[in-house]
């Protein structure tokens, strides 16, 4: 399936200087999306616009975005859905909707067209009929005149109809369809079934969705087959690991390896190994779910994903060690982008940043100076450094779990 890209901006930073939003592939899990709300910075039901990025087909660029950045209380969920329904069609399938989507536009007389409306036409390409090869008047109006197309045409003498003019008949062919060309054939509407997919409220489930935390496709090491696989939802109690081994047949973890991970933390999925120690893995997911229980999860979540950004995802075992000692961090989300973090220190100076000597200044550059002397390092989801407290090693080539996830969380200010 292709995968297409937006570009999430936040309405509160759009302003800001070189902020840049966060990009994420289509079709996305739930958590992805979280993820990329995240590095966007949008604060928790807060607006949000979608850039468009990537390989759209044309004809859909158009329609989404000809006016504009589409924008609303569910639109990431509703472009992920489309951009998944788009991304299941065939060449054929594309061309119809494309079709189908000209003549949407001309009823609505040109501009853009709502998501909703892009969804349920996705959904009903069966209400469209297709010649391919007609793409103008005149090889429409020979293929109607062949065939029959238009009732004056039925009982004509061939004599007759071999003198009519072919451009003539199939404009009037296209005026009587509605119908539009493509550049691969000629689309018209046929049927009308009223489907409707989407009511523009409750969005359809879309993307791959694990209820785990940390999810892992396992296979029996031995039997590397799809029928000797399973998701293993962690974090996960004795009895689960059992039933999921007992499906491929499998007699421990050790005897399997991990095929596929999604996560509530997407960059896990391009971390951890086949051979991971899955028990470990285990416990990560359950310090995951206690930063959920947090009352301030998501901040809390964003600064794990912050550390792991600056310790450069490491180890497991590393990343076990900062989960029980995020309080040894100090984070500030409110640091969106070096150039504009660079510009707010000048301008609390009660510097003017807009006089024309600052024409040329290389604000991202001065921001990552003025960070690093701060202790801080840059990430997608805010600034973070160490306190100064050394992290203990309890992890670390031990593998025992000692201490309570999110004791003395810290959040830090610059």
């Amino acid at each position: 399936m292709k995968r297409r890209k937006v570009n999430v901006i936040a309405d509160g930073y759009s302003g800001n200087r070189e902020y840049e939003g966060a990009v994420l592939e289509l079709p996305a899990t739930p958590y992805e999306i979280e993820d990329a709300l995240q590095r966007a910075h949008v604060p928790e039901g807060g607006g949000y616009e979608l850039e468009g990025i990537g390989e759209w087909p044309s004809f859909l660029w158009y329609a989404i975005w000809e006016t504009g950045n589409p924008a609303g209380v569910n639109v990431l969920g509703e472009m992920n859905l489309l951009a998944d329904i788009v991304g299941q069609m065939d060449e054929l399938q594309l061309t119809v909707y494309e079709g189908a989507v000209q003549l949407l536009l001309e009823e609505k007389g040109g501009g853009s067209a709502k998501l909703k409306e892009l969804i349920n036409l996705a959904c009903g390409l069966d209400d469209y009929a297709f010649y391919p090869g007609v793409v103008n008047d005149i090889s429409l109006g020979h293929a109607c005149i062949q065939g029959s197309l238009l009732e004056f045409l039925v009982n004509l003498p061939d004599n007759v109809a071999s003198l009519l003019d072919p451009g003539k008949v199939g404009r009037m062919l296209r005026h009587s369809d509605h119908g539009v060309f493509t550049a691969h054939g000629y689309v018209y509407r046929n049927a009308n079934t009223g489907r409707e997919l989407y009511d523009g409220e409750r969005l359809p489930a879309c993307g791959e969705s694990h209820s785990g935390l940390l999810s892992l496709w396992i296979e029996k090491a031995d039997a590397p087959d799809r029928n000797s696989r399973v998701w293993l939802e962690l974090p996960a109690g004795e009895e689960t690991i059992q039933g999921a081994l007992l499906s491929i047949g499998a007699e421990s973890l050790a005897a399997c390896r991990i095929v596929d991970v999604n996560s509530i933390i997407p960059a896990f999925r391009r971390r951890f190994g086949r051979k991971e120690d899955i028990r470990k893995l285990n416990m990560l997911a359950e310090y995951l779910k206690e930063i959920q229980q947090d009352p301030q999860s998501r901040l809390v979540l964003m600064k794990y994903k912050a550390a792991l950004e600056l310790e450069q995802y490491p180890e497991l075992d590393r990343m076990l060690d900062i989960a029980v000692h995020l309080d040894r961090y100090n984070f500030n989300p409110d640091v969106v982008a070096l150039d504009a973090y660079g510009e707010s220190v000048l301008k609390s100076a009660g510097i003017d940043t807009q006089d024309p000597a600052f024409s040329h200044f290389n604000f991202k550059e001065y921001g990552k100076r003025q960070l690093f002397k701060a202790g801080y390092v840059y990430t997608p989801y805010g600034a973070i450094s160490r306190s100064g407290q050394e992290i203990a090693q309890e992890y670390m080539g031990q593998g025992h779990r000692s201490a309570a996830c999110g004791e003395g969380m810290a959040y830090g200010t610059l």
